[in-house]
């Protein structure tokens, strides 16, 4: 005899019904689900449709996981760059307070990077008055 987690089941069935489009195994484990009086056959189908189902959340919660490793890795590489930036950025700009070649030099860079469309136009007003 199948062993039914009728728990289970019944989330699943509460879960499908309410989706816009289940699938025709959604459909069916709905269908069993709700049966009041399943045959051994209904329920030895019904076991392996909620085995599959389970195995199905598995691999969506593996995915979603490795996703957010993924994102997570991304953003502390993004995080890291910026970092790094800002470290040269501000190096550079501390060396041009005694150094006027250096001062002149980064001052040209910024105005050709600005005219040359290296600055997005969102971003003009806020650098605008350091060149």
């Amino acid at each position: 005899m199948a062993t039914i987690n009728t728990d289970y089941l019944d989330d699943l069935v509460k879960r499908f019904k309410g989706f816009k489009s289940p699938n025709d195994t959604q459909q069916l484990i709905i269908i069993l689900g709700e049966k009041d009086n399943r045959s051994e056959d209904d329920n030895r189908k019904l076991v392996v449709l909620m085995k599959a189902e389970r195995k199905a959340d598995q691999l969506a919660k593996a995915r979603a996981d490795a996703r957010r490793m993924i994102d997570a890795d991304k953003a502390k590489a993004r995080k890291a760059e910026i970092r790094r930036k800002l470290i040269w950025f501000s190096a550079i700009e501390k060396m041009t307070d005694t150094n006027e070649q250096a001062n002149y030099s980064l001052r040209m860079l910024m105005k050709e990077a600005f005219d040359n469309g290296f600055v997005s136009d969102r971003d003009k007003d806020a650098v605008r008055d350091d060149i």
